[in-house]
C-alpha cells in the first residue's frame, strides 16, 4: 500500500476513534473485533452512525437524559424495542445537525442513507445477541421497504464528446477560469482521460504516484476500496494525454524531490478529492450546464461503466472486474437501458403488420 493511502488510512481512523471514545466501551469492543475486516472508511462510517443513534435514544428518552452517551448501558439497550428504532428511523428524515459556528441544520437522509443506518445497528445489535450482552434485535422485527431503483447518471456520447473540448480548449470557461486553464489544461485532460479510460474512483486517481504507472504493460497500480491492490489497463488515447502532462509536471508545478504523486495542484503538492470534484464541475458547467448539478467525478466512472457494457454486449462479470467491484451486485447497478436503446427497439412489438408494408 502506497505511503499516501496508509497516512490517509491513518487519519481517517484517527477521526473514528475520536467518535468511538465517546460512546460506552461496550462499543468499543465492537469495533475492536470488526476493525481487521473492515477499511478505515467502514469504520468512520459506522462510528458516526452509532453516534447519532446514542444520541437520538439519549435526547429521546427520559430514561437516559440524566447520563452521558458513555454511561448508557447495556441493560437500557435491553429496554429498547422495535418501536423505538422506527422512531428512529424517521428522526433520520429530518434531524438538526450541529454546525462548527453553533446553529444546527437540518439534514434529510435518503432512503439509501436510512437503510445504510438500519444495515449497521442490525450488524451491532446481533454482535450484541451473539455474545449475550443483551436478550435480543430489535432490528429484525423491523420490516425493510424495497428500495426503488436509482437513476444511472452517466454522460451520453455527445455530452461526453461537448466535455472532452471543454477540457482540451477551455471553451465556455470564464475569463478567471481561462487564465487557470492555460497552465492546468494538460493536467486536467490527463486526469478526465484516466477516469473516461479506466473507470477508477477519485480517491484511486488522487492517490496515484509517479510508480504506479507502467506505459510498457499501459497500466496503474491502484488501490481499491477497502486496501485491495488492483491493476487498471488505460487506452492509447490516456497514455498520450497522461505523457503530454508528465512532460511538463516538474516546470510547471515545482514540485519537491520528495513529492511522489502524479496530480499535483498549484503548490506542487497532491491534489485533493476536492479540487478534483471542482475541477470537473467547472468544466460540466462550461460544457453541458444542464447537467451542472449530477456529474462528478463518480458519474465519469458510471460514463466508463455504461460505455464497457455496450462494448462488451452486456458482459456484467468482465466489467465487475474492470470496475475492482468484489461484488456483481455493485455491477449490476449499472446496468439500464439508454433512452436510445428503448427508442431503436420501439416497434418491435408492433401489433399492426400492416403497418410494416
Amino acid at each position: 500500500m502506497s505511503d499516501y493511502k496508509k497516512e490517509k488510512n491513518y487519519e481517517v481512523r484517527q477521526k473514528a476513534n475520536e467518535i468511538i471514545k465517546t460512546l460506552p466501551d461496550y462499543v468499543y469492543d465492537y469495533f475492536l473485533a470488526r476493525e481487521i475486516r473492515l477499511s478505515a472508511m467502514s469504520i468512520y462510517s459506522y462510528a458516526n452512525q452509532l453516534h447519532t443513534f446514542f444520541e437520538f435514544i439519549h435526547d429521546n428518552n427520559p430514561a437516559f437524559r440524566s447520563k452521558s452517551l458513555r454511561e448508557i448501558s447495556l441493560d437500557d439497550l435491553n429496554c429498547l424495542n422495535d418501536r423505538d428504532i422506527v422512531e428512529f428511523l424517521h428522526y433520520l428524515r429530518n434531524y438538526p445537525r450541529l454546525q462548527k459556528d453553533g446553529s444546527k441544520k437540518y439534514v434529510e437522509c435518503s432512503p439509501t442513507t436510512i437503510q445504510h443506518y438500519t444495515v449497521a445497528l442490525n450488524t451491532f445489535f446481533k454482535y450484541l445477541v451473539v455474545r449475550k450482552m443483551v436478550d435480543s434485535n430489535p432490528i429484525e422485527l423491523i420490516q425493510r421497504s424495497k428500495l426503488p431503483k436509482k437513476e444511472v447518471i452517466y454522460l451520453d456520447r455527445d455530452s461526453k464528446l461537448s466535455f472532452l473540448d471543454a477540457v482540451e480548449t477551455g471553451e465556455g470557461l470564464s475569463k478567471k477560469q481561462a487564465k487557470y486553464h492555460e497552465k492546468n489544461g494538460p493536467r486536467d485532460f490527463a486526469i478526465v482521460s484516466i477516469f473516461l479510460s479506466t473507470g477508477i474512483r477519485v480517491s484511486e486517481l488522487v492517490g496515484m504516484d509517479i510508480k504506479d504507472i507502467n506505459f510498457k504493460k499501459h497500466s496503474i497500480n491502484v488501490y481499491r476500496k477497502g486496501g485491495n491492490f488492483d491493476v487498471v489497463y488505460f487506452s492509447d488515447s490516456a497514455e498520450y494525454y497522461l505523457k503530454a502532462y508528465l512532460e511538463i509536471r516538474e516546470m510547471t508545478y515545482h514540485p519537491l524531490d520528495t513529492e511522489n504523486a502524479v496530480f499535483l495542484n498549484r503548490d506542487g503538492k497532491r491534489i485533493s478529492v476536492r479540487s478534483v470534484e471542482l475541477m470537473v464541475k467547472k468544466y460540466i458547467n462550461a460544457s453541458v450546464p444542464s447537467e451542472g448539478r449530477r456529474i462528478t467525478p463518480h458519474k465519469l466512472r458510471s460514463t466508463y461503466a455504461e460505455t464497457m457494457l455496450k462494448a462488451t454486449g452486456g458482459d456484467i462479470e468482465k466489467v465487475q472486474k474492470l470496475l475492482g467491484h468484489s461484488s456483481i451486485t455493485s455491477t449490476t447497478h449499472y446496468v439500464d437501458s439508454t433512452q436510445e436503446e428503448k427508442e431503436a427497439v420501439r416497434n418491435l412489438s408492433d401489433f399492426d403488420p400492416g403497418l410494416k408494408n
